[in-house]
């Protein structure tokens, strides 16, 4: 072999290696995407069955308006029953939740055509060593009785989260729905 075909050949693996890599990395990076992704449904999911555990009599309804001046103490002197409930967060640790006010949306709505007042409950996830997620959520809890209902509320959890990757910040939003009835679950 001459010293042009070792060059040319040397140049060509160099290619092919480094495409493999490129593969590799990328192959990573969306693992770890779908990693965060299913911790923060997770994290979502168990709020929704927190709040699907509490007693038929003791869940709360959405408010129709904003209560009072929109503190989160209105919101928990809401009447007859407070517009708030107190579940664990992802540190076990007591954290209130403010109902969205109105009735639940039906399908996705716009991040940005949602409340910031104290019905949007934030807080930051630590997913991996290498990144902290910030869950943004919001919950309606809705009364369905009515004509052919019986006793029967549904659930509604909007939830957006961001995270960081490298110099990038991505957000990704997603909605999740359930009923509680009067029927006794525990």
């Amino acid at each position: 072999m001459t010293l042009i075909e070792v060059m040319f050949a040397s140049v060509i693996l160099t290619m092919v290696v480094l495409g493999v890599l490129q593969a590799m990395l990328q192959s990573r990076r969306m693992t770890e995407g779908s990693v965060r992704q299913a911790s923060v449904a997770s994290l979502a999911q168990g709020y929704l069955e927190q709040l699907k555990s509490i007693k038929y009599g003791d869940l709360p309804s959405s408010p129709t308006t904003t209560p009072g001046s929109g503190t989160v103490a209105d919101w928990v002197a809401t009447t007859p029953v407070s517009s708030v409930v107190v579940v664990k967060d992802s540190n076990q640790e007591d954290a209130t939740i403010c109902l969205a006010v109105g009735a639940a949306p039906t399908s996705m709505p716009a991040i940005s055509s949602l409340p910031t007042d104290p019905s949007r409950h934030v807080e930051t996830v630590e997913i991996d060593s290498m990144s902290n997620s910030t869950l943004q959520m919001w919950v309606w809890i809705n009364d369905m009785t009515g004509t052919n209902v019986v006793a029967c509320k549904s659930i509604v959890v909007v939830y957006q989260w961001t995270v960081k990757d490298g110099g990038r910040t991505y957000s990704y939003s997603d909605m999740m729905r359930s009923i509680r009835s009067i029927v006794p679950t525990d």
